[in-house]
């Protein structure tokens, strides 16, 4: 961290002193001073430097480490916690560039927050010079007539590497392995970052990809995906295209 960086401040503003900071993620300034209510909950985006972080005022019993690591282990809790967080970053945000933070990021207040904020400062500069103008589309593929899916949002979803490398198939690959793996190569050529997503315990799941992509990328991957589509539907097969949303999955 340079000397520039150990010098930031948030910018000065009255913050409630008997509220704990939950922080959703870092945009540019361009966001500072956007205000919106969530579920109740009010959150703002205060500037840090040439950054702005989104953040809710928040109970800080409630978000106590021993309260939320309590709260882990409830699927349903952390769903809806993460969808929260989803909508809260798309109400701030839109379609300008964010970097997600991890799920349930508490500070107990201010100081603690500049601290992290001033020593991943040139990280979260980083992360978002890359994301800027890219958003995520998810594919995901089931076998035999499905409904829509509910696939478990982003945030709530335990950590994996983005990754080139489709599924594998046997020697003499079967039409399907052929099918899937054609989608994971269109993927890979429209992408600038691919991610597998697991499915473990949904009713006829084959495959999800997560994709970051910008705006002409994902008109080609859409339009790759509409060719292939005949294919699925001759194998029996149900395939979702998800967004664009926030890029959620790729940092």
């Amino acid at each position: 961290m340079g000397k520039a960086e150990a010098q930031l401040r948030v910018e000065s503003r009255a913050h409630p002193t008997d509220r704990a900071l939950a922080l959703y993620g870092v945009g540019g300034c361009s966001l500072a001073e956007r205000r919106v209510v969530v579920e109740g909950q009010r959150v703002v985006a205060i500037r840090f430097g040439r950054l702005a972080l989104v953040v809710g005022y928040v109970d800080p019993g409630a978000c106590a480490p021993s309260e939320l690591e309590r709260c882990r282990g409830d699927r349903l809790w952390l769903r809806r916690e993460a969808r929260r967080h989803e909508r809260v970053l798309e109400r701030v945000c839109g379609r300008e560039a964010v970097v997600p933070v991890p799920l349930l990021t508490v500070y107990p207040g201010l100081d603690a927050l500049e601290a992290i904020a001033r020593e991943r400062y040139a990280r979260w500069s980083r992360s978002l010079a890359r994301l800027a103008g890219k958003s995520e589309l998810g594919i995901y593929v089931f076998g035999g007539p499905h409904a829509v899916p509910e696939i478990e949002p982003p945030l709530a979803r335990e950590g994996g590497r983005n990754s080139r490398t489709g599924p594998r198939a046997r020697p003499e690959p079967t039409p399907l392995e052929t099918h899937v793996r054609a989608l994971w190569d269109a993927c890979a050529r429209s992408s600038n970052a691919i991610r597998r997503i697991d499915g473990d315990g949904v009713r006829g799941y084959v495959l999800g990809i997560a994709v970051l992509v910008g705006e002409a990328e994902s008109s080609d991957l859409r339009k790759e995906l509409e060719q292939l589509a005949p294919a699925g539907q001759s194998l029996g097969l149900s395939t979702y295209l998800e967004g664009p949303r926030l890029p959620f999955s790729f940092v």
